[in-house]
């Protein structure tokens, strides 16, 4: 078994997982001392702020080369990688739900279900990049409320938090997006309401995995993060108690409101945010293609391509988040809600067909019937077979508890068995049925 090894930052290469420097993290550029090493960038940015040696984990990442004083020469480890989608994939409409038949639910006991998938357990790699996931979402959360905190003193942000936030964001989106998709859609169960710093946070997170599957180059995905984090910032500087209510504006407070942009633009000018990229994304997330959008009435050939992804992704964010009183959209719901905004021009139809393929038409957190009367969280998409995510079976067909349920790939289906297919998306309220507490076993089976 391979073992961490501490090596000079001269021996630091590319393709290396560090788990440890010789500096606090509060001296580095980095939110998180685990990290994968991409780009000789990454190391000469060490090199910057003073750090002379760091630990690496052979496990995760390449080794040393056999020979380099000190190393034992373990065999070469090879590197796991994950196939992303490809880009502008086309998807099937959500099919027609069938009414399940009713049954009267008898008091909950626990029971083996009747499998027709074989169980696949969560893989001890999966594991690991979770909870990686899970440490960068919590550092980023933190950065990012500091950084709103000192916005609403009057402060600009600072160049140095966003770019660190974006590229741990994205490091991790490119290293397994379905712990990320996991995180986002367990937060937003948890959160009782949306935050600004909470809001930013989640559409970055999302817009780098639409991006990545609409086929920005990997090179424009930091600018697109730093957009979508500083996409509302203008609100800092209008009322608090507006941003919180999203129902029932009055024609002054919704003029007021659609000034959030240009305040934004002031704000990015006092901090001398100049990149083109992000200057649009902070004045155009609010524009549509058919030109109904503010401030301006922008139509599509005027329009910015990362403008209108976090545009589309902060929709999605709306819809699918707890706000001033207003309780969350059904995952399912918003995708055929994104479907209707295709229909009518407010955004390009492949972006559109892009989003709902990288969230799946059952997202993560979805409450599903089966046809085998069961019923099951969605917990990981299926990048290939999008109407057969991989599901945690909770119940049986009459009410009794699966202890533990069954982790089960719907598109892997053995030899002459009866496959499980999906038949209703439920609403976890009326069901009484906590799916945090699923997708929290997710998280836990990692830390």
């Amino acid at each position: 078994m391979k073992q961490v090894k501490t090596i000079p930052i001269d021996q630091l290469k590319p393709g290396m997982f560090i788990v440890g420097m010789d500096q606090p993290w509060y001296r580095t550029p980095f939110l998180l001392h685990k990290r994968l090493i991409r780009h000789q960038h990454d190391i000469d940015l060490l090199r910057q702020h003073g750090i002379r040696e760091v630990k690496i984990d052979p496990a995760q990442g390449h080794d040393l080369e056999p020979g380099q004083p000190g190393d034992t020469a373990p065999p070469a480890h090879t590197q796991e990688t994950v196939t992303a989608p490809q880009a502008n994939h086309q998807i099937e409409s959500p099919p027609p739900e069938k009414t399940p038949q009713n049954h009267e639910r008898e008091p909950v006991r626990a029971a083996q279900p009747p499998l027709t998938q074989e169980s696949t357990p969560l893989p001890s790699h999966a594991q690991e990049q979770a909870a990686a996931a899970q440490e960068t979402y919590r550092e980023a959360t933190c950065s990012m409320e500091r950084m709103f905190e000192a916005l609403e003193t009057g402060l600009v942000p600072q160049t140095e938090t966003v770019r660190t936030v974006v590229t741990n964001v994205l490091a991790r989106v490119l290293e397994n997006r379905t712990s990320m998709l996991s995180l986002l859609s367990l937060q937003k169960m948890k959160r009782f309401d949306r935050t600004l710093a909470s809001h930013t946070l989640d559409v970055c997170t999302l817009s780098l995995i639409v991006a990545h599957d609409y086929g920005v180059p990997e090179k424009d995905l930091e600018v697109l993060g730093a957009g979508a984090l500083l996409h509302d910032i203008g609100y800092v500087r209008l009322p608090r108690n507006l941003y919180r209510k999203s129902l029932d504006l009055t024609e002054e407070e919704r003029a007021m409101m659609q000034q959030h942009p240009a305040l934004g633009l002031a704000i990015l000018r006092d901090a001398q945010e100049n990149r083109d990229a992000v200057v649009q994304i902070v004045a155009e997330h609010h524009e549509c293609s058919n030109g109904t959008g503010f401030p301006h009435k922008l139509r599509g050939e005027n329009l910015s391509v990362l403008g209108q992804l976090v545009s589309l992704v902060d929709v999605y964010d709306g819809l699918v988040s707890r706000r001033g009183g207003r309780p969350a959209m059904l995952p399912h719901d918003a995708i055929r809600h994104l479907f209707h905004l295709g229909d009518t021009g407010l955004y390009a139809k492949n972006m559109i067909q892009t989003m709902i393929g990288t969230l799946g038409v059952y997202p993560i957190s979805s409450l599903v019937l089966l046809n085998t009367g069961e019923q099951a969280v969605v917990v990981e998409m299926n990048p290939t077979q999008r109407l057969k995510p991989v599901i945690k079976v909770i119940t049986g067909p009459q009410g009794e508890s699966y202890l533990p349920p069954v982790r089960v790939d719907l598109g892997a289906l053995g030899e002459g068995e009866k496959a499980r297919t999906i038949t209703k998306v439920l609403d976890p309220l009326h069901e009484r049925v906590n799916v945090a507490m699923f997708l929290d076993d997710v998280q836990e089976e990692a830390a």
